[in-house]
């Protein structure tokens, strides 16, 4: 049997109805999480799984080469994280890397350079994955977070290169082939001209408007930028963006959840009673048990599913040898002492607790998603990113580069 490790993957989320993935000039659209959540909930109180899972295996997966376009009333979420070290993975979290682009209404991005690895080692440690190494920002307004990664972020008239290795982030606006930002990070923000090749680093700390366009690089200070990157206005945009979070979460049924909690116990202990007898019998054992299984009228056993069982004992040994299988063992008791230690009683309140802590987060994740003007006007976040927006002049800009 082979241990299966994920070490990087790809996602992509939309909240809304008008996002599709274009591939060689075929639209594929990408349903919205909302549909998700509302499977999840009917599966809760005791729907059709059919359909979720039907759902789940054909939710369309970015390839090489694709462009995304999110239209009016949705946003978009990609994301690719991946471990630095690929086919030979450090076990660190912080050698992870990661990169994440939000995209507002009306507008579109390509992916491309992507890469793939499936290793399996002498002791069948199987590490596999994939990356996205170009994100390329075509038109429209984007929130973005970089880290661990030397890659750059491309827009039409300029590459962005975050510095450091700890997590950067920024909000990008490509607007009438112009670039308009405000990001930071540990170590800065290094913009480059793809016209000019003149580059400037935007430090962290002095802050500020970066406009891009085919003449120069601009910048403009706190003072005098415009009003949707001023830095009170990062909380609206970046809450407006996490709606899509919010939205893939389904409405918890109290019952269901407690009752599920109420079982860990049982279950760890089940769970505990099947490790060790499955580390106690031989491959022929576990063939006879998954052949009695299925003339009882279980699920059919394929050959792959035999050959698994059948090298069980053999993995629960190397699973024994490495450690993992205290490691597993300690983190089921400590589940199982928690569990008995809050009783029926404390479950049915911690329950009650969260389905009103989420409630009350997706009800102010609304309140929260605004942006004020230097006239102290109100406006929602999801409106301005629809309408045509108006940038101030560059008298008020120095140029940098």
């Amino acid at each position: 049997m082979i241990f299966d490790i994920e070490t990087g993957n790809i996602r992509i989320t939309a909240s809304g109805e008008n996002a599709v993935i274009v591939r060689k000039g075929k639209k594929i659209k990408i349903p919205s999480v909302e549909v998700q959540s509302k499977l999840i909930e009917g599966v809760q109180k005791g729907g059709d799984r059919a359909k979720l899972d039907a759902y789940t295996k054909e939710y369309p997966k970015l390839e090489d080469g694709d462009t995304i376009l999110c239209g009016s009333k949705t946003i978009v979420k990609i994301t690719t994280d991946y471990n630095k070290g690929k086919e030979k993975p450090i076990d660190d979290w912080k050698s992870r890397a990661s990169k994440s682009v939000d995209m507002g209404p009306n507008s579109e991005l390509t992916v491309s350079g992507f890469e793939s690895w499936d290793e399996t080692d002498k002791d069948k440690k199987r590490n596999h994955g994939e990356l996205i190494k170009n994100i390329e920002l075509k038109k429209g307004f984007f929130s973005a977070s970089y880290s661990n990664t030397d890659d750059e972020l491309i827009t039409p008239t300029a590459t962005i290169k975050f510095l450091g290795s700890g997590g950067t982030n920024g909000l990008f606006d490509v607007y009438d082939n112009v670039l308009y930002s405000n990001a930071g990070g540990e170590k800065g923000v290094e913009y480059t001209n793809r016209q000019t090749k003149g580059s400037y680093i935007a430090k962290s700390g002095t802050g500020g408007e970066i406009i891009v366009n085919r003449d120069g690089i601009y910048k403009k200070g706190i003072l005098k930028m415009d009003d949707i990157f001023s830095p009170m206005n990062g909380i609206g945009i970046n809450t407006y963006f996490a709606g899509t979070l919010y939205k893939a979460i389904p409405e918890m049924d109290e019952k269901t959840v407690a009752d599920s909690y109420k079982n860990i116990p049982n279950v760890m202990q089940q769970a505990a009673g099947a490790f060790e007898m499955y580390g106690q019998m031989t491959p022929e054992d576990l063939e006879r048990l998954m052949k009695m299984g299925e003339e009882k009228g279980g699920a059919k056993v394929t050959p792959e599913m035999m050959q698994q069982m059948k090298e069980l004992p053999e993995a629960m040994k190397a699973m024994q040898k490495s450690g993992m299988m205290d490691q597993m063992k300690k983190a089921m008791a400590m589940s199982k002492g928690m569990m008995e230690g809050l009783g029926d009683k404390g479950m049915d309140q911690l329950v009650k607790m969260q389905t009103k802590g989420m409630k009350q987060a997706k009800e102010q994740q609304g309140q929260l998603s605004q942006v004020y003007s230097a006239e102290g006007k109100t406006s929602d976040v999801g409106s301005l990113l629809e309408s045509p927006r108006t940038y101030k002049p560059l008298t008020d800009a120095k140029k940098v580069a």
